[in-house]
């Protein structure tokens, strides 16, 4: 009998370990990459929850805007994206940015929006490994 309290004990912890378990990331960069050839304006990204807004004037053609800080939390809070492409305004609804399941806690995230040659925009996020 005392056998059997012994395994289903540790498989019950397992299980609601498994269940329960939400990672904790973090990220510390956010990187605008302009992958067109044409120039970008007035790109912002908006956290309405946190008042968070980052913002780029003008982005060239092929260029990067990036800005990178202290290390904080990632909270799943949603963004808004708008920049102008051209004479055409572009804007996104709100939504969640989904870390990668394979991603690693321990190293921040940098987030990633990437304008391309027709002028919409992907969001995404990248890691380093943990040799950087």
């Amino acid at each position: 009998m005392m056998k059997k309290y012994f395994i289903l004990i540790p498989g019950l912890l397992l299980s609601s370990c498994a269940t329960g378990y939400k990672p904790v990331y973090s990220y510390n960069e956010i990187l605008i990459i302009n992958a067109s050839r044409e120039l970008i304006q007035d790109v912002t990204i908006s956290a309405g929850a946190t008042n968070r807004e980052f913002s780029c004037g003008n982005i060239a053609p092929r260029g990067i805007c990036s800005d990178k800080f202290p290390r904080r939390p990632y909270m799943k809070n949603p963004i808004r994206i708008s920049w102008v492409f051209g004479n055409t305004a572009g804007e996104t609804n709100e939504f969640i940015l989904e870390v990668p399941e394979n991603f690693s806690t321990s190293i921040p995230l940098r987030g990633v929006l990437e304008i391309n040659p027709q002028g919409s925009i992907s969001a995404y996020f990248q890691q380093d490994t943990a040799d950087n």
